[in-house]
């Protein structure tokens, strides 16, 4: 089972960045926002802490290129990327070439096998700032048909415009999905019923109407609020929902 189910975005948005990367020999992608530090500022979310294969594979939604990848990624993250050396590699903002699969070791034949088997050789990943924390960047993973050098040729010759593209189009699915793809919902860091009082208390109900609607004691409710604002370091309930809405959590 396939844990990570697919943002729901149109088959033309999707057509149009797939056409837009193919002219450059990127045949796959996912993608999502993730964290640069282990335990980003200003919010106390323990499991951001865990970017390991594992964590990652428990992500509720990404964005695919195709229901190909979704697969791929979840075989890939299940049994290879603890021992892959370019998944470890530390990445800087922008552009980003993985080295090689190394197909020795242990797996390594089984890992040759999936590459193949998804018709990939090359792949790497494309980072972007986002506006919601200073400490998450939304991530293009891709893959190529090409060998590493020719793709690394033809993505260095063309990095400005691809930048400038590609950021468009980031932004443009952090508008439509944040509030799935944000790392504090995405990674399950909240419970549902947690995000329920969260979204009642946005909409301006009082302990006593939240505690009848989700049949919670009003101590219950209690506890979900003072926990909800020592996990966002909110002062009060009017700062823990602007936090919400300002790191993408509500709408």
């Amino acid at each position: 089972m396939i844990d990570t189910k697919p943002c729901q975005v149109s088959a033309q948005q999707i057509q149009l960045i797939r056409d837009y990367m193919g002219q450059y020999g990127i045949t796959e992608f996912f993608y999502g926002i993730t964290t640069k530090s282990r335990m980003p500022q200003g919010i106390d979310f323990k499991k951001l802490s865990r970017r390991v294969p594992n964590e990652m594979q428990k992500a509720q939604y990404s964005v695919f290129s195709s229901e190909k990848i979704r697969r791929f990624r979840h075989d890939y993250l299940q049994s290879f990327a603890r021992t892959d050396a370019g998944y470890q590699e530390k990445n800087v903002m922008g552009l980003n070439i993985w080295r090689d699969p190394d197909y020795s070791g242990g797996k390594g034949a089984q890992f040759k096998k999936l590459m193949e088997q998804y018709e990939l050789n090359s792949r790497g990943v494309w980072y972007f700032p986002v506006k919601y924390h200073c400490d998450w960047t939304a991530v293009f993973v891709f893959f190529s048909n090409l060998e590493r050098q020719e793709l690394t040729q033809i993505l260095n010759d063309n990095m400005e415009e691809i930048n400038a593209q590609l950021q468009l189009f980031s932004s443009s699915l952090n508008e439509q999905f944040i509030t799935q793809i944000n790392p504090i919902t995405n990674f399950n860091c909240l419970s549902d019923k947690s995000l329920q009082v969260l979204a009642l208390t946005a909409e301006g109900y009082a302990c006593d109407e939240i505690s009848n609607q989700l049949m919670l004691s009003e101590s219950g409710v209690n506890y979900h609020l003072t926990r909800l604002k020592e996990l966002f370091h909110a002062k009060n309930r009017a700062q823990l929902v602007n936090l919400a809405h300002t790191l993408g959590v509500l709408d």
